[in-house]
């Protein structure tokens, strides 16, 4: 059995009961004491450690390394850190890692190192390598719904009535129009690239579908109608003896017989070098019904007409309208302002195209409710589409000034402002006797050429007169709103309103003769006493409207006048 333990050396004490060699008694330690020993050491052993060990450590970035901060204030004097430098050093906090551990080596940053260089010399490239390349260098296949949205923020485009398809880039790459048409257009006739109305008219159209299109004057519109319709008779066989007598397969139908011939001479220009025999013919008013009778006696593939004139020869049996497969009413808000409506309706019914259906295709330049009530009735389930018609008037610097008397606007017109553009220039008044007289004043008083069109003129009369101006045998062409739709005469520099139209919309068509084909153009509109203060209103509005390059003027006579206050409206220009 083992001895027990022995007490003194529990004690520390020698056999003799007497302590060990350093004198000390061993004794058992209180609660309190052990507490206040144990602080003793403590503090002991911090003297041999670094002071910054036991500072609270707050953290801040600086730049791009991490800095410990103490809350206590550093002493100053020889028993703290002796400058700025050696306390940042003492601060700074090193990672404690091996190179070979960095998780980073070997992946791609968020920023590359040729984008970088691209940012920081501010390269074009930059855009191209995070952005794409612009639509106009992409490929077809390549093409984003981002890219066809760029394309029709750069030509102006928009539309609705769901399933539109996307706008031509080029005349080929769809290979929607046939080689030997395509050729006419692109190597014969020089047609660079489609307008933007043509580049989204012909893939819309091309299949059968009725469309609704909306489009500033001189945009191309008759293109964008000829060619679908040139594409859906390249399907058909030639005319031969019994089928001319069915009558045309495309009716084009125009308010003016100007803008009717106007066609024609489009149509004929592509027919004559396409390899398709094809025929084009117009009927409008002032020729005979001999001279229709033989124009029509080997039939047609393309009608263009005017509304009254074509019933005359639907009442005389001259032709038939039962194949017309292609239907389309250009300037339709013009027909309807013209009281046309009726005439139109009439032919509608009679373009039977033997229970098959029939293509209809609306344009104008303006909307109104009307034609919105007109596309409800004869279009089905159309593609709507606007291009530009917003910015109808924002090539044209448009001034309007108030000059009472006839005879002031005369000499202003002669001596201040004919004189700073160059022919042709167009004048338009409201009544033909005023065309007459202000005839008569520039051929007694001034030196211009001038040449008149208006609603009592033959129709040899005004092909004369068109002629003259675009020949420059004319230097201005005086007429009535008969030459405000429709009449395309290159490079128009100047259109003066010598009468305020009575309609606001012939104001618009008026101005459209100059700044046509992306060309700048001026108007300058004179009113007078009798001129209906809501149709200045709404002139005024417009000018500010399309007041887009800050260009346009409303001189201080008007609205003086008409009690235009800033408060009414902003004015324009001061």
């Amino acid at each position: 059995m083992k001895r027990p333990v022995d007490i003194n050396d529990l004690l520390g004490l020698k056999p003799d009961g007497k302590s060990n060699s350093n004198g000390e008694t061993p004794t058992f330690l209180t609660k309190k004491r052990r507490a206040e020993a144990a602080a003793e050491g403590r503090r002991k052993t911090s003297t041999n450690q670094d002071s910054e060990d036991v500072k609270r450590l707050t953290w801040r970035k600086n730049g791009s390394e991490f800095v410990e901060e103490s809350n206590w204030p550093i002493k100053s004097g020889s028993g703290g850190l002796k400058n700025q430098t050696e306390r940042n050093s003492r601060r700074r906090f090193n990672f404690d890692w091996k190179h070979e551990d960095d998780t980073t080596l070997g992946s791609d940053p968020l920023v590359n190192l040729k984008a970088s260089k691209l940012l920081k010399s501010g390269s074009l490239e930059t855009e191209e390598m995070y952005m794409g390349k612009h639509w106009t260098e992409k490929s077809l296949q390549d093409m984003t719904d981002r890219d066809w949205r760029i394309l029709r923020e750069d030509f102006h485009i928009e539309t609705k009535g769901g399933s539109i398809r996307h706008p031509l880039r080029n005349w080929s790459e769809t290979g929607l129009i046939p080689p030997d048409l395509l050729q006419v257009i692109e190597g014969t006739l020089n047609y660079v690239e489609p307008t933007p109305i043509q580049r989204i008219t012909i893939p819309n159209t091309i299949d059968g579908r009725d469309f609704l299109g909306v489009a500033v004057t001189g945009s191309g519109k008759t293109l964008a109608f000829l060619i679908p319709s040139l594409c859906q008779l390249s399907n058909m066989p030639p005319l031969n003896d019994i089928t001319k007598l069915d009558g045309p397969s495309v009716l084009v139908l125009a308010p003016t017989r100007e803008l009717a011939q106007q066609i024609e001479e489009e149509a004929q220009k592509i027919l004559k070098h396409w390899s398709r025999p094809s025929k084009v013919v117009s009927i409008v008013g002032g020729h005979s019904i001999e001279e229709i009778s033989h124009s029509l006696q080997n039939g047609c593939d393309i009608l263009v007409a005017t509304p009254g004139r074509l019933i005359d020869c639907l009442e005389s049996h001259m032709l038939v309208l039962t194949n017309v497969q292609t239907l389309i009413l250009d300037e339709a808000d013009r027909m309807i302002d013209l009281g046309l409506e009726d005439q139109v309706t009439t032919i509608l019914s009679r373009a039977d195209c033997s229970g098959k259906k029939r293509q209809t295709l609306m344009f104008t330049a303006t909307m109104s409710n009307s034609i919105e009530r007109i596309a409800n009735g004869y279009l089905n389930k159309p593609a709507h589409v606007r291009v530009g018609a917003q910015d109808t008037g924002g090539l044209v610097k448009q001034v309007v000034d108030f000059i009472p008397s006839e005879e002031q606007r005369f000499i202003k017109l002669s001596k201040d402002i004919l004189p700073a553009f160059n022919a042709p220039i167009m004048i338009f008044i409201n009544y033909k006797r005023t065309a007459d007289w202000l005839a008569n004043k520039f051929a007694s008083e001034t030196k211009y050429r001038v040449t008149t069109l208006h609603g009592s003129k033959s129709q040899d009369q005004r092909e004369h007169s068109l002629s003259l101006l675009r020949s420059g045998k004319a230097d201005i062409m005086i007429a009535t709103d008969v030459a405000g739709r429709g009449i395309d005469i290159p490079n128009v520099s100047l259109v003066v309103n010598f009468q305020m139209s009575k309609a606001f919309e012939n104001y618009i068509h008026r101005i459209g003769r100059t700044g046509r084909a992306g060309k700048s153009g001026s108007s300058i509109t004179f009113l007078g006493e009798n001129d209906d203060p809501k149709v200045v209103e709404e002139l005024w509005k417009y000018i500010k409207d399309t007041n887009v390059n800050n260009i346009n003027e409303l001189k201080s006579s008007v609205r003086k006048k008409f009690n235009f206050s800033d408060n009414h409206l902003k004015p324009i220009l001061y």
